[in-house]
């Protein structure tokens, strides 16, 4: 699975699930320590200082929630993997996830089996998604593929490139570094690229992005 000792943060408010999870990790080959905390504050205080390798988190957590833990910890640790785990298989999320920079995302009632497929991909340097994660993905694109085909304003090349960084989850003055623009101009341009792909909020934006294969560079 890898090269070295592999360092898991495992991100879960409800305890005895944590403690399963654990269990299945900490078994697993390769495995040096996991460790775990109940918030996803918890966990970015706990990796100012030492990062893990893996960050498997679940999608929704109090105050902080997982996708947005996963934009914040990648913005912090780019080289981070994260993996989120949820009972939650709407496409939305799951977009949402991989347009924060998850590269693997998992359902909670799936198997230990599973999980360790899941840990040893992502650590292989793969994406993973589970069978029930794929087939919604599928269901969802086929059934916007309609509204896809319909004519839209076109959007110039500036446009273009801020879909692409709000798609990768860049905070509003890296993307004013990226587009050489002042950082209050940018929420001008964010809402008029709403306007012109009938987005309602910046979630939209990257889950068009996505869909509209234009969420990398």
């Amino acid at each position: 699975m890898s090269q070295y000792p592999i360092r898991i943060l495992l991100i879960e408010d409800h305890a005895m699930m944590r403690h399963g999870l654990h269990l299945i990790l900490e078994k697993m080959p390769d495995i040096q320590e996991v460790m775990e905390v109940d918030s996803c504050r918890s966990a970015l205080d706990l990796m100012a200082d030492a990062p893990p390798d893996l960050v498997i988190s679940d999608a929704h957590m109090p105050e902080i929630d997982g996708i947005e833990a996963t934009r914040r910890i990648l913005e912090r640790h780019p080289a981070l993997k994260v993996i989120i785990l949820s009972g939650d298989s709407r496409a939305t999320l799951i977009l949402e996830a991989l347009g924060a920079g998850a590269v693997g995302y998992v359902i909670k009632e799936n198997t230990s089996e599973e999980i360790e497929r899941a840990v040893q991909a992502v650590m292989a340097g793969k994406g993973y998604l589970s069978p029930e994660v794929a087939a919604s993905i599928a269901r969802y694109c086929r059934e916007h593929s309609e509204a896809s085909e319909v004519e839209k304003p076109p959007l110039s090349e500036r446009e273009l490139r801020l879909l692409q960084l709000i798609a990768q989850g860049k905070r509003n003055k890296e993307m004013a570094v990226h587009l050489n623009v002042r950082t209050k101009s940018i929420e001008a341009y964010r809402s008029r690229l709403m306007a012109k792909t009938g987005c309602a909020s910046p979630a939209d934006l990257t889950r068009f992005a996505i869909r509209e294969g234009i969420a990398s560079p």
